[in-house]
């Protein structure tokens, strides 16, 4: 991760580098007291095969902002969803603060940190955690320098994961990657030289190539695409850019052509690194502060990282799923099927397309990450406090898209689209060299 100067994805590097979640300052605002907002509670939807009597999760406390009608809109936590979160969920080992940080897309294998007094291990956990390979270790004090793991990210068979050398300088990381199908140790893909200022690391892994985004001594960035298997290494882009992000089998990320320009999405093929024509909504976009997709749906963040926007085939524009209070943010954005998740307030929100509702998939402060049709959540049990020995441990769940029932329908959500003089240019916490 790099460089100072620029905004932070706080919940995101507050989770990858103290294990914990209470310094997120990613917000959606409007907080939800777990009532449903003109929604209807009798969906046309299938039923869950979720076990009777299950309880939903504790909402969050956050007070609800003021809804329009561009708002999905918020409802209560459904039991069933509750139900479903149990049945692949990873609570702390025994002396550990244990933190998922990536997902298969089978959804039953998950990439976390155990972190103890001494030692933090990169763990690959199968079967509720009853499988745990230890991939990596690091002492996580070395002299004055506090070491952690950063950006990680599995494509069912690599683990591409960051080793940040030095709390101080996001500019002094090291990328590994770990075969998982075999018994070697992981090897090392690239170490950045510190002194270069890059864009935060964040990596993408899909079909046995890796992808990152990396500062260069010409003060521009180079998209990279490695191939892991080959352990060859190339440039497909450079220019102002931001880090890459995975759209299906796309890989993209943010672009201005100069310092006063607009950014706009671009996109090359995962497999082969070639330039690909985008739907011309997407196309079209001149201010997103981060973007995500599957190929055919997507989803971004408007430049002042306030109004979440989507779009999926059958839509003609764009529209707002959701908005921010004045002094909150919409973060850590994820796309998983028909679901939006991202944290905002004081919890991790699910936008559900099919019924246009929204409901929080967290107590309190957490995270979440997506692969495929599986959502990886985390959050701290007890809520965050500043005190190590009062924490009671981290629980990751993990949910499958498909097999949860739409949320109650939202019957006064109307598409507004973003904005055509919504923009936002390189060089502002809006650009693209966060």
């Amino acid at each position: 991760m790099a460089t100072s100067g620029r905004r932070l994805t706080l919940a995101l590097v507050c989770l990858a580098l103290t294990g914990t979640f209470g310094c997120t300052s990613a917000s959606d605002g409007t907080g939800g007291e777990g009532k449903p907002s003109n929604a209807s509670n009798s969906s046309d939807t299938s039923k869950s095969s979720a076990p009777p009597g299950s309880s939903a999760p504790p909402t969050s406390t956050a007070k609800p902002s003021a809804l329009g009608a561009a708002d999905f809109c918020p409802v209560a936590p459904p039991p069933a969803w509750a139900a479903r979160s149990k049945e692949r969920r990873y609570p702390s080992g025994t002396g550990l603060d244990r933190r998922g940080i990536a997902v298969g897309a089978d959804g039953d294998t998950l990439i976390a940190v155990d972190s103890g007094p001494e030692r933090s291990e990169l763990v690959r956990l199968r079967n509720k955690g009853g499988d745990r390979r230890v991939i990596h270790s690091i002492d996580p004090l070395v002299g004055t320098k506090k070491i952690q793991y950063g950006s990680v990210r599995f494509d069912g068979r690599w683990v591409v994961f960051e080793v940040s050398h030095d709390a101080e300088n996001w500019n002094d990381w090291s990328l590994y990657a770990w075969d998982s199908t075999g018994d070697a140790e992981p090897f090392l893909v690239t170490r950045h030289d510190k002194k270069i200022a890059g864009p935060f690391l964040f990596v993408q892994v899909q079909g046995g190539k890796a992808a990152w985004t990396e500062g260069t001594k010409s003060g521009k960035k180079a998209v990279h695409a490695y191939d892991l298997a080959a352990r060859k290494d190339s440039v497909v882009h450079t220019g102002q850019v931001s880090p890459v992000f995975a759209a299906g089998d796309l890989l993209g990320w943010r672009e201005a052509s100069s310092a006063s320009s607009p950014v706009q999405i671009k996109a090359v093929s995962f497999a082969t690194g070639k330039p690909v024509e985008l739907p011309p909504v997407i196309a079209k976009i001149r201010g997103a502060a981060h973007v995500t997709g599957d190929g055919d749906t997507w989803a971004w963040v408007s430049p002042d990282y306030r109004t979440l926007y989507a779009w999926q085939p059958g839509w003609k524009e764009s529209a707002t799923i959701a908005k921010a209070a004045e002094d909150e943010h919409i973060d850590q954005m994820e796309l998983s099927g028909d679901l939006i998740s991202w944290v905002g307030g004081k919890a991790v929100w699910a936008a559900d397309l099919r019924s246009h509702s929204r409901t929080t998939l967290t107590p309190e402060y957490g995270s979440a990450v997506a692969n495929g049709e599986s959502l990886l959540v985390s959050y701290l049990e007890g809520g965050y406090t500043k005190d190590p020995s009062k924490r009671k441990g981290t629980t990751s769940y993990v949910l499958k898209a498909p097999e949860l029932a739409p949320l109650p329908v939202c019957t006064s959500w109307k598409p507004i689209p973003q904005p055509t003089d919504e923009t936002g240019a390189p060089g502002t916490e809006q650009g693209v060299t966060m």
